[in-house]
Protein backbone atom coordinates (compact mmCIF):
# COMPACT_ATOMS: atom_id res chain seq x y z
CA UNK A 1 0.00 0.00 0.00
CA UNK A 2 1.05 3.14 -0.91
CA UNK A 3 1.92 5.82 1.70
CA UNK A 4 0.73 9.07 1.54
CA UNK A 5 3.58 11.42 2.64
CA UNK A 6 6.08 9.26 0.40
CA UNK A 7 3.27 9.77 -2.26
CA UNK A 8 3.36 13.52 -1.89
CA UNK A 9 6.88 13.66 -1.15
CA UNK A 10 7.29 13.52 -4.73
CA UNK A 11 5.02 16.42 -5.68
CA UNK A 12 7.19 18.81 -3.86
CA UNK A 13 8.63 21.34 -6.64
CA UNK A 14 5.68 20.59 -8.75
CA UNK A 15 2.94 21.72 -7.11
CA UNK A 16 2.92 24.92 -4.84
CA UNK A 17 2.60 24.04 -0.78
CA UNK A 18 -0.58 24.77 -0.70
CA UNK A 19 -2.08 22.59 -3.54
CA UNK A 20 -0.24 19.82 -1.49
CA UNK A 21 -1.34 20.68 2.10
CA UNK A 22 -4.68 20.58 0.20
CA UNK A 23 -3.93 17.14 -1.57
CA UNK A 24 -2.81 15.66 2.09
CA UNK A 25 -6.10 16.87 3.93
CA UNK A 26 -8.58 15.50 1.19
CA UNK A 27 -6.50 12.36 0.84
CA UNK A 28 -5.95 12.20 5.05
CA UNK A 29 -9.80 12.15 5.19
CA UNK A 30 -10.63 9.57 2.49
CA UNK A 31 -7.91 7.36 4.02
CA UNK A 32 -9.23 6.97 7.42
CA UNK A 33 -12.84 6.64 6.00
CA UNK A 34 -11.59 3.86 3.94
CA UNK A 35 -9.62 2.29 7.29
CA UNK A 36 -12.93 2.65 9.35
CA UNK A 37 -14.55 0.33 6.24
CA UNK A 38 -11.43 -2.06 6.35
CA UNK A 39 -10.98 -0.88 2.61
CA UNK A 40 -8.06 0.04 0.41
CA UNK A 41 -8.20 3.55 0.02
CA UNK A 42 -5.13 3.13 -2.80
CA UNK A 43 -5.65 1.75 -5.15
CA UNK A 44 -9.39 2.40 -4.60
CA UNK A 45 -12.20 0.47 -5.85
CA UNK A 46 -14.81 2.46 -7.63
CA UNK A 47 -17.51 1.27 -5.39
CA UNK A 48 -15.58 2.53 -2.62
CA UNK A 49 -15.16 5.90 -4.05
CA UNK A 50 -18.86 6.12 -4.97
CA UNK A 51 -19.94 5.32 -1.16
CA UNK A 52 -17.58 8.06 0.23
CA UNK A 53 -19.16 10.74 -2.33
CA UNK A 54 -22.61 9.06 -1.20
CA UNK A 55 -21.58 9.86 2.35
CA UNK A 56 -19.48 13.29 2.26
CA UNK A 57 -22.45 14.62 0.19
CA UNK A 58 -24.52 13.82 3.36
CA UNK A 59 -22.99 16.93 5.05
CA UNK A 60 -20.64 18.46 3.27
CA UNK A 61 -20.98 21.16 0.69
CA UNK A 62 -20.17 20.29 -2.99
CA UNK A 63 -17.30 22.48 -2.90
CA UNK A 64 -15.66 20.29 -0.57
CA UNK A 65 -16.82 16.77 -2.25
CA UNK A 66 -15.34 17.87 -5.40
CA UNK A 67 -12.25 18.88 -3.98
CA UNK A 68 -12.12 15.61 -2.12
CA UNK A 69 -13.05 13.90 -5.55
CA UNK A 70 -10.01 15.70 -7.03
CA UNK A 71 -7.68 14.64 -4.48
CA UNK A 72 -8.63 10.83 -4.99
CA UNK A 73 -7.81 11.21 -8.73
CA UNK A 74 -4.64 12.87 -8.20
CA UNK A 75 -3.27 10.31 -5.82
CA UNK A 76 -4.25 7.78 -7.99
CA UNK A 77 -2.59 9.55 -11.56
CA UNK A 78 0.89 10.16 -9.44
CA UNK A 79 0.77 6.98 -8.35
CA UNK A 80 0.83 5.80 -12.04
CA UNK A 81 -2.55 3.62 -10.97
CA UNK A 82 -5.96 3.57 -12.96
CA UNK A 83 -7.95 6.41 -11.59
CA UNK A 84 -11.59 4.98 -9.97
CA UNK A 85 -13.24 7.87 -10.91
CA UNK A 86 -13.79 7.43 -14.50
CA UNK A 87 -15.88 4.55 -13.59
CA UNK A 88 -19.52 4.56 -14.24
CA UNK A 89 -20.31 4.69 -10.72
CA UNK A 90 -18.05 7.08 -9.59
CA UNK A 91 -19.63 9.85 -12.14
CA UNK A 92 -23.08 8.44 -11.14
CA UNK A 93 -22.35 9.28 -7.54
CA UNK A 94 -21.18 13.03 -8.56
CA UNK A 95 -24.10 13.40 -10.39
CA UNK A 96 -26.42 11.84 -7.50
CA UNK A 97 -24.45 14.93 -4.68
CA UNK A 98 -24.67 17.34 -7.68
CA UNK A 99 -28.65 16.95 -8.10
CA UNK A 100 -28.74 16.54 -4.17
CA UNK A 101 -26.75 19.68 -3.57
CA UNK A 102 -26.29 23.18 -4.62
CA UNK A 103 -22.96 23.72 -6.77
CA UNK A 104 -23.78 27.85 -6.41
CA UNK A 105 -20.49 28.91 -3.75
CA UNK A 106 -21.36 31.78 -1.88
CA UNK A 107 -19.67 34.67 -3.15
CA UNK A 108 -17.85 37.00 -1.24
CA UNK A 109 -18.77 40.96 -0.59
CA UNK A 110 -17.18 42.33 -3.47
CA UNK A 111 -14.80 45.31 -1.30
CA UNK A 112 -15.34 48.32 -4.07
CA UNK A 113 -13.52 51.38 -4.16
CA UNK A 114 -16.53 53.22 -1.68
CA UNK A 115 -16.05 50.72 1.02
CA UNK A 116 -12.14 50.67 0.64
CA UNK A 117 -11.91 54.70 0.76
CA UNK A 118 -14.15 54.20 4.11
CA UNK A 119 -11.98 51.64 5.29
CA UNK A 120 -8.91 53.17 4.43
CA UNK A 121 -9.46 56.19 6.39
CA UNK A 122 -10.34 54.57 9.24
CA UNK A 123 -6.84 52.71 9.51
CA UNK A 124 -5.27 54.45 12.51
CA UNK A 125 -2.04 56.35 12.26
CA UNK A 126 0.28 53.43 13.75
CA UNK A 127 2.50 51.51 11.75
CA UNK A 128 0.23 48.57 11.89
CA UNK A 129 -2.87 51.04 10.59
CA UNK A 130 0.08 52.13 8.14
CA UNK A 131 0.36 48.43 6.77
CA UNK A 132 -3.28 48.09 6.64
CA UNK A 133 -3.91 50.99 4.48
CA UNK A 134 -1.29 49.81 2.36
CA UNK A 135 -2.39 46.47 1.88
CA UNK A 136 -5.68 47.19 1.14
CA UNK A 137 -5.09 49.67 -1.36
CA UNK A 138 -2.59 47.21 -3.01
CA UNK A 139 -4.67 44.68 -2.78
CA UNK A 140 -7.53 46.53 -4.49
CA UNK A 141 -5.29 48.27 -7.23
CA UNK A 142 -3.79 45.03 -8.53
CA UNK A 143 -6.68 42.17 -8.40
CA UNK A 144 -4.64 39.99 -6.16
CA UNK A 145 -5.63 37.20 -4.24
CA UNK A 146 -4.62 37.00 -0.89
CA UNK A 147 -2.12 34.00 -1.48
CA UNK A 148 -0.70 36.88 -3.96
CA UNK A 149 -0.58 39.69 -1.48
CA UNK A 150 1.57 37.25 1.23
CA UNK A 151 3.96 36.34 -1.59
CA UNK A 152 5.35 40.43 -2.99
CA UNK A 153 8.21 41.33 -1.76
CA UNK A 154 10.15 44.74 -2.46
CA UNK A 155 11.98 43.28 -5.29
CA UNK A 156 8.86 43.00 -7.09
CA UNK A 157 8.19 47.08 -6.57
CA UNK A 158 9.54 49.14 -9.36
CA UNK A 159 11.90 52.12 -8.11
CA UNK A 160 8.79 54.59 -8.39
CA UNK A 161 7.21 52.58 -6.47
CA UNK A 162 3.85 52.82 -9.23
CA UNK A 163 3.51 49.01 -10.37
CA UNK A 164 4.25 45.56 -8.93
CA UNK A 165 5.03 42.39 -10.44
CA UNK A 166 2.96 39.79 -9.18
CA UNK A 167 5.29 36.85 -9.45
CA UNK A 168 3.20 34.05 -8.75
CA UNK A 169 -0.77 33.34 -8.98
CA UNK A 170 -3.54 30.36 -8.38
CA UNK A 171 -3.64 30.26 -12.55
CA UNK A 172 0.14 30.65 -12.86
CA UNK A 173 2.23 28.03 -11.37
CA UNK A 174 5.16 28.32 -13.36
CA UNK A 175 5.64 31.93 -12.64
CA UNK A 176 5.19 33.85 -15.36
CA UNK A 177 4.31 36.62 -13.40
CA UNK A 178 1.92 39.91 -14.56
CA UNK A 179 2.44 43.64 -13.81
CA UNK A 180 -0.03 45.49 -12.36
CA UNK A 181 -0.17 49.60 -11.33
CA UNK A 182 -0.66 51.42 -8.36
CA UNK A 183 -2.88 54.64 -8.32
CA UNK A 184 -1.18 57.81 -6.87
CA UNK A 185 -3.04 57.37 -3.48
CA UNK A 186 -2.07 53.75 -2.96
CA UNK A 187 1.73 54.70 -4.09
CA UNK A 188 1.39 57.39 -0.83
CA UNK A 189 -0.26 54.65 1.15
CA UNK A 190 2.52 52.23 0.26
CA UNK A 191 5.51 55.20 0.85
CA UNK A 192 4.10 55.43 4.38
CA UNK A 193 4.04 51.89 5.37
CA UNK A 194 7.81 51.55 4.07
CA UNK A 195 8.96 54.39 5.23
CA UNK A 196 7.65 53.23 8.82
CA UNK A 197 8.72 50.48 8.95
CA UNK A 198 12.17 50.77 7.32
CA UNK A 199 11.49 47.92 5.09
CA UNK A 200 14.34 47.48 2.37
CA UNK A 201 14.28 43.85 1.51
CA UNK A 202 11.80 40.59 2.29
CA UNK A 203 8.14 40.62 2.41
CA UNK A 204 6.30 43.76 1.35
CA UNK A 205 3.78 42.84 3.88
CA UNK A 206 4.76 41.51 7.46
CA UNK A 207 3.85 40.99 10.66
CA UNK A 208 3.79 42.55 13.45
CA UNK A 209 4.87 41.39 17.30
CA UNK A 210 4.30 44.00 20.44
CA UNK A 211 3.81 46.50 17.61
CA UNK A 212 7.27 45.81 16.05
CA UNK A 213 8.44 44.35 12.58
CA UNK A 214 8.56 40.59 13.00
CA UNK A 215 10.65 40.40 9.58
CA UNK A 216 7.92 38.04 8.60
CA UNK A 217 5.73 37.90 5.50
CA UNK A 218 1.79 37.34 6.55
CA UNK A 219 -0.39 34.29 5.76
CA UNK A 220 -3.55 34.46 4.32
CA UNK A 221 -5.18 34.24 7.36
CA UNK A 222 -3.43 37.43 8.65
CA UNK A 223 -4.99 39.27 5.35
CA UNK A 224 -8.37 37.86 6.08
CA UNK A 225 -8.43 39.43 9.39
CA UNK A 226 -6.80 42.97 8.07
CA UNK A 227 -9.56 42.64 6.10
CA UNK A 228 -12.74 42.50 8.96
CA UNK A 229 -10.22 44.19 11.28
CA UNK A 230 -10.68 47.33 8.91
CA UNK A 231 -14.16 46.99 8.45
CA UNK A 232 -15.02 47.15 11.86
CA UNK A 233 -13.40 50.76 12.51
CA UNK A 234 -15.23 51.76 9.51
CA UNK A 235 -18.24 50.51 11.41
CA UNK A 236 -19.88 48.32 8.70
CA UNK A 237 -22.88 46.38 9.73
CA UNK A 238 -22.22 42.82 11.15
CA UNK A 239 -23.65 41.24 7.88
CA UNK A 240 -21.19 43.38 6.11
CA UNK A 241 -18.20 42.41 8.20
CA UNK A 242 -19.20 38.73 7.92
CA UNK A 243 -19.32 38.70 3.69
CA UNK A 244 -15.83 39.87 3.48
CA UNK A 245 -12.64 37.80 2.91
CA UNK A 246 -9.16 37.88 1.88
CA UNK A 247 -10.44 37.95 -1.84
CA UNK A 248 -12.73 40.64 -1.22
CA UNK A 249 -10.65 43.50 -2.99
CA UNK A 250 -10.17 41.34 -5.73
CA UNK A 251 -13.78 41.22 -6.37
CA UNK A 252 -14.56 44.52 -5.52
CA UNK A 253 -12.31 46.02 -7.86
CA UNK A 254 -13.63 43.73 -10.73
CA UNK A 255 -17.12 44.61 -10.11
CA UNK A 256 -15.85 48.19 -10.34
CA UNK A 257 -13.81 47.68 -13.36
CA UNK A 258 -17.30 46.40 -14.99
CA UNK A 259 -19.59 49.00 -13.93
CA UNK A 260 -17.32 51.52 -15.40
CA UNK A 261 -17.42 49.86 -18.94
CA UNK A 262 -14.44 48.06 -19.08
CA UNK A 263 -14.42 45.29 -21.55
CA UNK A 264 -14.29 41.81 -20.70
CA UNK A 265 -10.66 40.84 -22.01
CA UNK A 266 -9.14 44.13 -20.00
CA UNK A 267 -10.45 42.57 -16.67
CA UNK A 268 -8.98 39.29 -17.27
CA UNK A 269 -5.91 40.43 -18.23
CA UNK A 270 -5.53 42.79 -15.38
CA UNK A 271 -6.92 40.63 -12.16
CA UNK A 272 -5.01 37.26 -14.36
CA UNK A 273 -8.36 35.27 -15.02
CA UNK A 274 -8.10 32.62 -17.29
CA UNK A 275 -12.00 31.38 -17.68
CA UNK A 276 -14.77 33.90 -18.53
CA UNK A 277 -17.16 32.13 -16.53
CA UNK A 278 -15.37 32.61 -13.20
CA UNK A 279 -15.31 36.12 -13.99
CA UNK A 280 -18.64 36.81 -14.75
CA UNK A 281 -19.53 35.35 -10.77
CA UNK A 282 -17.28 38.00 -9.87
CA UNK A 283 -19.41 40.72 -11.68
CA UNK A 284 -22.56 39.31 -11.83
CA UNK A 285 -23.84 41.03 -8.56
CA UNK A 286 -22.45 44.20 -9.71
CA UNK A 287 -23.70 43.58 -13.36
CA UNK A 288 -27.19 43.05 -11.87
CA UNK A 289 -27.39 46.19 -9.60
CA UNK A 290 -26.11 48.33 -12.43
CA UNK A 291 -29.12 46.88 -14.53
CA UNK A 292 -31.54 47.30 -12.00
CA UNK A 293 -30.42 51.13 -10.92
CA UNK A 294 -30.61 52.04 -14.80
CA UNK A 295 -34.19 50.38 -15.18
CA UNK A 296 -35.19 52.33 -11.75
CA UNK A 297 -33.83 55.57 -13.19
CA UNK A 298 -35.24 55.31 -16.64
CA UNK A 299 -38.74 54.62 -15.25
CA UNK A 300 -38.96 57.35 -13.10
CA UNK A 301 -38.17 59.82 -15.91
CA UNK A 302 -41.23 58.51 -17.84
CA UNK A 303 -43.49 58.18 -14.97
CA UNK A 304 -41.99 62.22 -14.12
CA UNK A 305 -42.42 62.74 -17.63
CA UNK A 306 -45.98 61.66 -17.40
CA UNK A 307 -47.51 63.48 -14.73
CA UNK A 308 -45.98 67.03 -16.16
CA UNK A 309 -48.99 69.28 -17.18
CA UNK A 310 -49.53 70.06 -20.98
CA UNK A 311 -47.67 72.99 -22.37
CA UNK A 312 -48.33 75.39 -25.09
CA UNK A 313 -51.25 73.32 -25.27
CA UNK A 314 -49.89 70.04 -26.59
CA UNK A 315 -50.85 66.72 -24.48
CA UNK A 316 -48.14 64.64 -24.19
CA UNK A 317 -47.75 61.11 -26.42
CA UNK A 318 -48.46 58.23 -25.61
CA UNK A 319 -45.04 56.56 -25.19
CA UNK A 320 -43.91 52.99 -26.79
CA UNK A 321 -46.71 53.63 -29.97
CA UNK A 322 -49.69 52.83 -27.90
CA UNK A 323 -52.45 55.39 -29.56
CA UNK A 324 -55.67 55.21 -27.85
Amino acid sequence: MHKLDDLLARCIGAYSQNTLRGYRNDLRHFQRWCEAREQQWLPAQPKSVAQFIDNEAETKAMSTVKHRVDAIRFAHLIADLPCPNQHSEVRLAVRRAKRRKSTRQQQVLGLTKELLDRMVVACPDTLSGRRDAALLSVGYDTLCRSGELVLLRIEHLSPCRTRLLIPRSKNDQFGEGRSAYLSDDTTAHLNEWLDASQITKGALFQGLHTRKLGERPLVTASVRRIVKRAAERAELTRPEVSALSGHSMRVGAAQDMFVAGFETLGIMQAGGWKSQNVLARYVEHASTHSMHLRRWKRLSEIHAEARMPAQSGLALQPRYGCER
